[in-house]
């Protein structure tokens, strides 16, 4: 289970420097096959025989042909997973094959089979280029999309780490095409090899869209809740203009935009009739929609939840970007506008442009991402220093190894005030940027640190420093993993949790303001993502959890961890609040 320690006082985040650049690890697990997961595959090999093995420690087997069903199991005995390595080709039921030598993984999942393949990243970058720029005509434009893309595989991996891999090949990361990769593709995937886009020592957020329609979008503005990107904002494409900047006209009846509405879950008023935009961006997109009519006189949406929602449901090339006018023509919703895409970012159109005109690769990184700089990745992992009861992971363990002596000073200090032992070694993970603790744990800023199985997962030292956050969060996430040792299943969280705020500062003084009831501390604790009501509920476990101890003694309620809650205690209440809807 996870845990998170949140910071009381909010981070400044924009303020906090980067603290080393991120290094890159030499090959990218990708997810094949994401937007249709096959529930049955053959793999056969292209020359010889190819090995296959139910788990990592167990026997290898040689085999010519292989075939894996979800319903049966994988393998021929029916294994919930194997690991494939050898010269092969996979063959879905439906879809095109894949044909490579990488060591490929397969999992057997509820509703079909989860392919993963462990590749280089210059592979991995081949395949792209094969997906998002097969139409490109001139070396210069190549070279820039081989950059780019390199540098957001290596600024986003890990974006589903959680689910055991680094990208799918869907428009959720980026696409890949592996049976489309052709010479241009790799003279400029070598010409380039292990070059990046940097900003400030850590890699950009290199997106990157079809056409801007001749201005560039602010990544703020494109997704709200995202940090300043200094170098994605807002520019002037004269080249994408000097391309043609894509113009295009679309013609939606109302009922098709309401039901295409509808089956993504969005109820508009009934008998709306017009379509307004009614905020623009500085770049002039569409930031926000009204409907208008029928039983209510205004309806508000997210101009890009619109875009997705017509998309999903009538095709992509019905509202192709969020840059357009639009017009009422009697049933029909009429839009004008120009571009493809989002906007952020390297505009395709204008760098094939602007490679057609003589402009090299790094004058088109340049132009698209202002004040970034190329520079190489370096050859990297994680690193590892060791204590007598810690492993430190960090991408620069010399200056981050005065931990271990900090965290053997805190575990002793906990474990000798509740006399219980830790069994394990616990690992330490450092992360070196805001950004990159935030993609990777996919925690908020505010929350210092989280816990995953044995594994404590720390914002950068410096910034934990800065708040005066560093030991307080070690010993908060010490006491969590001495609790959870002892916390029987089915154990609430709010007890857990409030447990633990009580170990960490028994001698705070708790608020007078009512709490949250048990349900309530548990509802908010395991599905809330808001500060306000997360802030809320620790509150009230800690102050219940006291009051318990207060009633019944330390020693009786510790001892609940491993026997249980009495029934006459749980469901207790420090003053029920009631939630706000959607909390």
């Amino acid at each position: 289970m996870r845990r998170r320690h949140i910071l009381l006082v909010m981070f400044a985040l924009c303020a906090i420097p980067a603290l080393a650049q991120p290094v890159l690890a030499q090959d990218v697990r990708v997810r094949l096959y994401t937007a249709s997961e096959p529930k049955a595959v053959t793999v056969t090999a292209r020359e010889g025989q190819f090995r296959w093995r139910a788990c990592a420690t167990c026997p290898e087997h040689l085999e010519t042909k292989l075939i894996v069903n979800s319903e049966q199991g994988v393998g021929a005995g029916g294994e919930k997973e194997v690991l494939i390595t050898g010269n092969y080709q996979l063959t879905p039921a439906t879809g095109p094959a894949f044909a490579a030598s990488f060591p490929l993984h397969i999992e057997k999942k509820a509703d079909g089979l989860l392919i993963t393949v462990a590749m280089p990243l210059e592979e991995y970058v081949a395949g792209v280029l094969a997906a998002e720029s097969g139409d490109f005509r001139n070396v210069e434009s190549l070279k820039a999309m081989a950059v780019a893309a390199r540098t957001y595989a290596v600024r986003f991996q890990g974006q589903h780490s959680a689910a055991g891999f680094d990208f799918c090949d869907s428009t959720h990361c980026q696409v890949v095409r592996w049976n489309a990769v052709d010479a241009r593709m790799r003279s400029a995937v070598t010409a380039t090899r292990g070059e990046i886009l940097w900003y400030r020592g850590a890699p950009a957020s290199t997106f990157y869209h079809q056409n801007c329609g001749g201005t560039t979008e602010a990544a703020r503005e494109a997704w709200p809740g995202m940090n300043e990107q200094p170098y994605l904002r807002v520019l002037a494409d004269n080249f994408c203009v000097s391309a043609g900047g894509l113009k295009w006209e679309s013609s939606i009846s109302v009922g098709e935009i309401d039901k295409a509405l509808r089956a993504s879950g969005i109820e508009p008023p009934r008998g709306w009739n017009t379509l307004e935009a009614e905020r623009r961006t500085a770049s002039g997109r569409a930031q926000r929609v009204r409907l208008s009519g029928g039983n209510s006189p205004r309806y508000t949406m997210s101009a890009s939840s619109f875009r997705f929602a017509v998309g999903r449901a009538l095709g992509w090339n019905k509202i192709r970007s969020d840059l357009y006018e639009v017009r009422r023509s009697g049933a029909q919703i009429v839009f004008t506008g120009r571009g493809a895409g989002h906007g952020v970012g390297l505009c395709q159109a204008g760098a094939e442009e602007m490679a057609r005109e003589g402009k090299s690769y790094r004058e088109i990184l340049d132009f698209y991402y202002p004040e970034t700089r190329t520079g190489p990745t370096q050859e990297w992992k994680w690193q590892s220093r060791f204590s007598e009861r810690f492993e430190l992971l960090s991408t620069q363990p010399d200056a981050d190894a005065r931990i271990l002596s900090i965290a053997d000073r805190i575990l002793e200090e906990n474990e000798n005030a509740l006399g219980w032992k830790l069994p394990f070694r616990v690992k330490l993970q450092v992360f070196p940027t805001l950004d990159r603790y935030r993609d990777e744990t996919g925690q908020p800023g505010w929350v210092a640190a989280s816990t995953r199985v044995h594994t404590i997962r720390l914002q950068p030292l410096a910034a934990l420093r800065a708040q005066g956050a560093l030991e307080s969060t070690l010993k908060h996430e010490l006491y969590h993993l001495l609790v959870e040792v002892r916390a029987k299943a089915g154990t609430p969280t709010w007890f857990r949790e409030g447990l633990v705020l009580y170990l960490s500062n028994p001698n705070a003084v708790d608020a007078p303001a009512a709490g949250l009831s048990d349900k309530e501390m548990e509802d908010v604790l395991l599905h809330s993502n808001r500060h306000d009501w997360l802030e809320k509920a620790y509150a009230s476990a800690r102050r219940r959890v006291g009051g318990l101890i207060a009633r019944y003694g330390k020693e009786k309620v510790f001892s609940w961890l491993s026997t249980g809650i009495p029934r006459e205690v749980s469901g207790g209440s420090g003053g029920a609040q009631g939630l706000p809807p959607n909390h």
